[in-house]
Parts: C-alpha cells; structure tokens; sequence
C-alpha cells in the first residue's frame, strides 16, 4: 500500500460496489468494515492494481468534514478503473448482454416477493420457477427466446432450458440448496455438457446458478474455474446470489 506523505487528504474505504464505507479511515479506523452493510460486497480502500490508497475527507485543523467524498472512478496514480466502475454491455456481445441481465436476477426475484396490500407474494422456490423467471425476462433483451424441454438423468420431472438460437447460445438454470451444493451441481453441469455437445447448433452453454442461501461462499472462484472455451463448445457459469446483483452505488 502506498500513500503521498505530503497528502492533506484522510484514507476512503469502499466496497467493490461502489458503496462508501468511510472516508476518514485513517482518523477513525474503528469506522472501516470488511464488508459492505448495505450489499455485502468485500471492501477496500487502496487501488488493486498499484496499492495507492484511496484518498478521502481532507483534513482541516480545527475543523470536522461534513458530508462525505464520492467514491472515485479511477486510480489517480496509475489510471486504474476501480470494481465498481462497469462498462455498458456492447450492442454486438450478446453474452455481455446476457450476464448483465443475469446478474440482476436475484434482484428481481427479491422484488417479487414485496406485494400490494394482503395478496401472497411471488416466490421462486424451485428449478421451474426460476425457469419461469428467466421466460419472463429474456424477452426484454431478445426477440428469438426458444424452449429447449429435456429430462437430463439428475431430474425427476421435464426441464426446460432457454436457447438464444440467433446467438447460439443455451441457458440451464439451476437452485443451489443445502442438499444441491457445489458437488451436485458439478455433477448435473457435466451432464449438461455432454448433452450440448451433441448439439452442434450451439456453440455456447451458460449455467445459471441462483443462490438466495449464499451456499456457494467462493462463487468468483467457482465462476472462473467452470468457464472454459474448448474447440466444440464454449462453457460459462454465472452465479446470482446476495453480492451479484450488480446494484448500482
């Protein structure tokens, strides 16, 4: 970590959201957190890339700052844009596209389950719901959302899988739960694989993994490890749980 001795400026934390935590870390540290309170996301307070910190509330003999410094965009030392600073999808990705609107899933979710007055609220407590979800909303970024209906041997009962035929890619959405964890799913993704392989149409498998219970604790890792492009079919996981929304600072 490095810091501008001659700085008149006190240290900000921020999590990897964009939300400030502090922005007098240095005066006040029993201020800092390791997570955000209002999204979860980790925290930090210097530049991943170069270790500079990030600079907060000036400090003024004799006087108190008021208010609080915004969370900055890049790195004032080494240009670096910072976690929270996300680029708008291009037109022509329509995986970008895809992941940014998964990533907003469980965010919709949540806000089915806040109704007017007395009525039930909306809840998805199986595989079918969150294919239901995903029905509902690919539509809003896709014209060509077609079913894909297939009883893979780890189901009881039909799944139905979204294709995005022009871009040629399969959707399979799942529910991690306390008896569906990382090893069940790894198992059911093989599976899924395999059966797409089959499928020369497609050239692009994304599992979609919700997961309102945070049973999947190392997801960035997970993510990366499960996404890998092999010459007949490229493989991607995406994980929507509590820190994935994509929320917005």
């Amino acid at each position: 970590m490095h810091r501008d001795p001659s700085s008149a400026r006190d240290v900000m934390q921020v999590c990897r959201n964009g939300h400030v935590i502090t922005d007098r870390l240095r005066t006040l540290p029993e201020s800092g957190r390791t997570h955000c309170d209002r999204c979860g996301a980790p925290t930090l307070d210097n530049c991943l890339i170069c270790g500079w910190e990030l600079p907060g509330a000036m400090d003024v003999p004799g006087l108190v700052p008021i208010g609080s410094w915004p969370a900055p965009r890049y790195c004032l030392m080494c240009g670096a844009p910072f976690p929270w600073v996300r680029q708008p999808p291009s037109a022509a990705d329509p995986l970008a596209i895809l992941e940014g609107l998964l990533r907003r899933v469980p965010l919709v979710i949540r806000q089915l389950g806040w109704r007017h007055g007395d009525r039930p609220a909306l809840r998805v407590e199986g595989d079918r719901d969150l294919e239901d979800v995903l029905r509902a909303l690919l539509p809003l970024q896709f014209d060509d959302v077609r079913l894909e209906n297939r009883t893979p041997s780890y189901s009881p009962g039909t799944r139905t899988d979204l294709l995005l035929a022009p871009a040629k890619i399969a959707i399979t959405a799942k529910i991690a739960r306390s008896n569906v964890s990382e090893p069940k799913l790894l198992v059911q993704w093989n599976e899924d694989i395999a059966y797409y392989r089959q499928k020369a149409s497609y050239r692009v498998l994304v599992g979609f993994i919700y997961d309102p219970e945070g049973i999947l604790h190392d997801w960035q890792t997970l993510e990366s490890v499960r996404s890998e492009s092999q010459e007949d079919l490229d493989m991607r996981w995406i994980v929507g749980a509590r820190n994935t929304e994509g929320t917005e600072p």
